[in-house]
């Protein structure tokens, strides 16, 4: 029966946390893009890269 406490434990520790992690990140970063960024993709918008050299572009 402990073990199966402690495990219990360790899931709710491990949500606890995964959740202010989450929080975090979304209250101070963002988690989405805006609808533009999402047109053009992630690759383009945040890294500057693309998956194909003809969509390339100067920055």
């Amino acid at each position: 029966m402990p073990q199966l406490l402690m495990t219990g434990l360790a899931i709710a520790i491990a949500l606890a946390g995964s959740c202010l992690v989450y929080g975090l990140l979304k209250a101070t970063v963002g988690l989405r893009l805006d609808q533009e960024q999402e047109y053009n993709g992630a690759d383009l918008s945040i890294h500057r890269i693309t998956a194909t050299p003809e969509r390339e572009t100067n920055w």
